[in-house]
């Protein structure tokens, strides 16, 4: 049977999906669906969002009871086109020399993992068990791991690669690739840098101790070595098999349709992305589910009356339950591009620079990708999976300084404007949640990612400062304001200082001197810390495309939006599956623990219905 996805040409233009489960079958497959008039009036669960979450969480509701996608999403090595994302820009950023900054969201089936960089681990124990520590009883890391088990196959590398480098050959994670990686022509020399530096490796870093260097595991399909992403993994294993699955394509959500005597979520309205002024709507008798991923959950929420009172009373959006945390507690990953250079004719050939410099050389690799599934193309285009994540302690020998420092700033002021008292005592939970993970020598704050190539991204993982999503009209269509709040907190500045030192001193390391790495940026000529400061503010990007917490799972005291049901409080019928769930940022990339957020929602909402 062909795939309905070939015939969908505009499916590149998707920003926001309805995914629509009914209990009885309508036709004799799962049906992407073109118009609103081939839908049913209701269904017993609407979930917001056809991303990473909505897929994940889809799939394993409509089972209670062929690769045909454009070869530049399938092909590891290809850039993925630029239609299939959608970005916005923030408010100029202070903590930045007040530049603003790229928001970055997916805009296709499938979500971020249609085009992110494929880099799949989980985070440390401790980041997990802190969200558990602050009231959310089964999210800790024994709560999570079955979860982060049940969404993953793993495949062991070539018994010659484990034996080389520090890879793990048995634990239950996701697929990888090992297959002529550019970068690992140099991992050789990035391992020994470390390891000379008092870095060990570290060949297990999906057990619960992300950190130190390793190597780690891909989002891909092994067998044809192509991407794995939720579309590929959730919707295309059921699409003939699933008649209680509608996808609606090409709509966005303007608001949640809520009974406003009972408090009740009773289903959503919606509009064509080709026709605005036509609003069509469609019941939910269970639940709407709300998987529109951080940056557009709370404007959903927000434009539907569900937020804070302040801010929708100005706008003139009637309160349904006063929620201050809509929008607020946003986090990602502030990350800096440092250049550094070789000398080629000691370099082990061929260099990542030839993708950009060589079309010849691009066109032969993907030929060979193609004919028999090896070669550089089965890496994910310009980027790495040999990384250091590390702790404060293995960052800097002043990392109990620098606690002292964040146990001393002022939290009201690094706080987004707006932020109510709930908001400030979530935020000092939170602060002294991450203290204990910075005093951790088993947590880390800093990534340093290598792909053999000529930049080398430098990450704040569990940066301190918060930001907001807040809407700025009752127009369901238009963009939110969006504000990272990058380096508001101090000690984040303080972090990233430690990180380009450390980043010298990698670069600096013996064993590097066999290929001649030099630093080229930022390059500041010394060791004073304000001219890395000033470097770092003038480098560093606001985003590693890794955003959370606006919808945050913590008590309602701490300025929470959800319980650990997933429910938003005060209104019935309504939950949140989607990273804006996540009250703090992992120290990791986050799709491997989307995909568990959204396996363990699963399961909690199936179990609710049980209980009815």
């Amino acid at each position: 049977m062909a795939s309905p996805w070939s015939s969908l040409s505009a499916l590149a233009l998707i920003f926001i999906h309805l995914t629509l489960v009914c209990p009885q079958p309508l036709v004799n497959r799962a049906t992407v669906v073109d118009s609103a008039t081939k839908l049913k009036r209701q269904y017993d669960y609407v979930i917001v969002g056809g991303g990473t979450s909505g897929l994940t969480v889809a799939n394993r509701l409509t089972n209670d009871s062929s690769d045909k996608l454009e070869p530049e999403i399938l092909v590891p090595g290809l850039p993925p086109p630029k239609e299939y994302s959608r970005n916005y820009v923030s408010v100029p950023q202070p903590g930045l020399l007040n530049k603003p900054q790229a928001v970055y969201s997916a805009a296709v089936v499938g979500g971020g993992t249609v085009i992110n960089g494929m880099f799949f681990n989980r985070a440390s124990a401790a980041d997990y068990d802190g969200w558990e520590a602050l009231g959310n009883l089964g999210w800790g890391w024994k709560g999570l791991l079955p979860y982060f088990k049940k969404s993953e196959n793993f495949t062991p590398p070539p018994p010659e690669l484990a034996a080389q480098y520090p890879i793990s050959t048995s634990l239950s994670t996701n697929t990888q690739s090992c297959e002529e990686a550019n970068e690992l022509r140099l991992a050789e020399y990035f391992y020994k840098a470390w390891n000379s530096i008092g870095v060990p490796s570290n060949p297990q870093p999906n057990g619960g101790r992300a950190v130190d260097a390793f190597y780690s595991t891909l989002s891909l399909t092994v067998g044809n070595q192509s991407r794995c992403s939720a579309s590929t993994a959730y919707y295309r294993p059921i699409e003939d098999k699933r008649p209680n699955f509608h996808l609606l394509t090409l709509h966005s959500v303007t608001k949640i349709s809520i009974d406003k005597k009972n408090k009740r979520a009773t289903g959503v309205q919606f509009v064509s992305r080709n026709n605005t002024k036509t609003v069509h709507s469609v019941r939910a008798s269970q639940e709407v589910i709300i998987a529109a991923g951080a940056p557009r959950s709370p404007q959903i929420l927000q434009v539907s009356g569900i937020g804070p009172r302040k801010l929708l009373s100005r706008l003139g959006i009637d309160v349904i339950e006063n929620l201050p945390g809509v929008g607020y507690n946003f986090q990602d990953q502030p990350s800096m591009f440092a250049g550094v250079t070789y000398n080629y004719s000691k370099y082990p050939q061929p260099s990542p620079g030839l993708y950009f410099s060589n079309q010849t050389w691009v066109a032969e690799q993907l030929a060979l990708y193609y004919k028999n599934r090896t070669g550089p193309d089965t890496q994910a285009y310009i980027s790495g999976t040999t990384v250091a994540f590390l702790s404060l302690q293995r960052l800097t020998n002043n990392y109990r300084k620098i606690i002292a420092s964040a146990r001393t700033a002022d939290l009201a002021k690094a706080l987004p404007a707006g932020a109510d008292s709930t908001l400030l005592a979530g935020y000092k939970a939170q602060q002294a949640s991450i203290l204990s993970d910075y005093a951790s020598p088993d947590a880390a704050v800093h990534e340093l990612a290598f792909a053999g190539g000529e930049t080398v991204p430098l990450v704040v993982l569990k940066p301190l400062s918060r930001g907001s999503i807040l809407i700025n009209t009752s127009d369901p269509l238009a963009d939110s304001v969006f504000d990272y709040g990058t380096f508001q907190h101090p000690v984040d500045m303080q972090v990233a200082v430690a990180m380009y030192k450390k980043f010298r001193q990698f670069v600096a390391a013996e064993p590097w001197k066999a290929v001649r790495m030099r630093e080229t940026s930022p390059d500041v000529g010394g060791s004073d810390d304000g001219e890395i400061e000033k470097a770092i503010r003038n480098m560093t990007q606001s985003t590693w495309s890794h955003p959370v917490g606006t919808c945050a799972m913590l008590p309602r005291r701490y300025g929470g939006v959800v319980g650990p049901g997933l429910k938003v409080y005060g209104v019935q019928g309504l939950s949140v599956v989607d990273a804006s769930v996540m009250p703090m940022i992992p120290a990791t990339h986050t799709s491997s623990t989307v995909y568990a957020v959204a396996e363990k929602a699963a399961d909690i909402i199936i179990a609710r219905r049980r209980r009815k």
